[in-house]
């Protein structure tokens, strides 16, 4: 009887030692999102969306030229130590940098968050005559130590073109 008792509490040490392996294998780690809010309607990408490979297609928004998007890029350090590591933010269309966004070292506690923020000036980035009927596409390269993540920012055209109003002749 004695033994019974023994084995039925060593079953159940074992079956709480997995919940719990699986428990901390899912929240142990560090997670990176991103939130992109154009003034229309924020978008954020969390950690398990940057794979292209894995979508089929990069993290993006769209703004009209003379919008402005916000973006809010959020280290989570869900560990048992301290993190720190160098954010780099550049832009680039197609093959071309056009520009470093910023470089700043991110350091994050225990169970703790920091913040990156950032904004974009969409009529900035089109360069002058770029045709103002087509979009002008951007990637927002987000570069960690040794990980780098993608987001395509698409700057649409205006839905009208203002006409210049004609100087009114003096009386």
């Amino acid at each position: 009887m004695k033994n019974k008792a023994l084995y039925l509490y060593l079953a159940l040490a074992c079956f709480v030692g997995i919940i719990l392996i699986f428990i901390f294998d899912g929240y142990i780690g560090l997670y990176d999102t991103l939130v992109m809010d154009n003034g229309q309607y924020p978008q954020k990408v969390e950690a398990d969306q940057w794979s292209p490979e894995r979508y089929g297609y990069l993290a993006n928004t769209g703004v009209e030229r003379g919008g402005r998007v916000d973006f809010t890029y959020t280290v989570e350090n869900h560990r048992f130590s301290e993190y720190g590591e160098t954010v780099s933010v550049t832009l680039w269309h197609n093959q071309d940098k056009l520009s470093d966004i910023l470089t700043q070292t991110v350091t994050v506690k225990t169970f703790d968050k920091a913040e990156v923020k950032w904004s974009l000036d969409a009529e900035s980035l089109v360069p002058p005559g770029y045709p103002s009927d087509i979009n002008y596409n951007v990637s927002v390269v987000i570069t960690r130590g040794d990980i780098e993540r993608r987001a395509l920012l698409s700057i649409n055209p205006s839905p009208f073109v203002p006409k210049p109003v004609p100087a009114v002749p003096p009386r």
